[in-house]
């Protein structure tokens, strides 16, 4: 039997009241009192193909323990059965992109979080998927935002080749973020990067994106770079720390901005954190010989290009 740890950030950011979307027991949160949702649970479910689909589900969980995780609510990440901000977050692991309409699954997350919420999300690396994924293009931003603008959904957009709800899209972290600086530059929904992993910490074949829901006054499409350094300045570490994640949700591919997310994380003492924004200033930016000395002395390891 075999079942995949906790994560860390999970505890750290989705407290209260959440949900999770597409539990599994052989990959598990632990996190208490944290309702499943999901297509079917055997006998209901959202779309007929779904009652089949529930098999696979079983099938997948059996593969690695003796026990499948209950169902409590049927829906999908259009679906979400919960009432306008009545959650404190939403919380997936490899269920995004078997959504059709990504964005629109941002947006309904988005209706159903409090401000504050968190929108914690694990998606899969192309590895992760060996017969399929991994010989397929990234899917570019334009085909994102047009199946947003045609308002696909499970049922009027056709299913992959290899079977009904399998993977839409294929993601990395850098075109995910992309995508997020979108859904919040079209206030679409208002988003606060506040921590990424380039591969995730709990089972390490995915990308890790943690969201806060925010209010367009509480992080307004401003000039942040000019707060960040008012900030620093006047030893208001926190507050600056907000500001570049502020300047990030809005554009994440700011190498002076990561670079000081990353130094303002690791003073407030949120070092995981600090060490991802670290590691993608320098993917940015690979061959900057004195960041990648400082990023061995603060971290301990040495900084390697996934790229090169």
């Amino acid at each position: 039997m075999k079942v995949f740890p906790p994560h860390p950030l999970a505890f750290k950011y989705c407290t209260g009241k959440g949900i999770e979307l597409g539990a599994a027991l052989h990959n598990p949160f632990g996190l208490p009192d944290c309702p499943n949702v999901a297509p079917s649970d055997g006998v209901r479910f959202l779309h007929p193909r779904d009652l089949e689909d529930y098999q696979k589900y079983v099938n997948e969980q059996l593969h690695y323990t003796q026990h499948v995780a209950r169902v409590d609510e049927v829906g999908d990440f259009q679906h979400i059965p919960f009432d306008a901000a009545s959650l404190d977050y939403v919380i997936s692991s490899h269920v995004i992109e078997h959504e059709p309409n990504p964005v629109a699954a941002f947006v309904e997350s988005a209706r159903v979080l409090k401000e504050g919420g968190i929108f914690f999300c694990i998606f899969p690396k192309r590895t992760a998927e060996m017969q399929f994924d991994i010989f397929l293009p990234l899917t570019s931003l334009d085909e994102l935002i047009a199946a947003y603008r045609e308002a696909r959904t499970i049922e009027s957009y056709p299913a992959p080749s290899h079977g009904w709800r399998e993977h839409y899209y294929r993601y990395s972290l850098q075109s995910m973020l992309r995508l997020i600086n979108w859904i919040n530059r079209e206030k679409l929904a208002t988003f606060c990067v506040e921590a990424v992993e380039e591969t995730d910490g709990k089972v390490g074949n995915g990308h890790t994106v943690v969201l806060r829901k925010s209010s367009p006054e509480a992080m307004p499409d401003a000039d942040h770079a000019h707060i960040v350094e008012t900030c620093i300045r006047e030893d208001r570490y926190e507050a600056g720390l907000q500001a570049a994640k502020n300047a990030l949700s809005y554009d994440f591919f700011q190498v002076p901005i990561l670079y000081a997310a990353a130094l303002l994380a690791f003073r407030t003492d949120h070092v995981p954190e600090a060490k991802e924004f670290y590691r993608q200033c320098l993917l940015l930016d690979p061959e900057c010989a004195a960041r990648r000395r400082e990023f061995a002395e603060l971290f301990g390891e040495i900084y390697m290009n996934p790229l090169r």
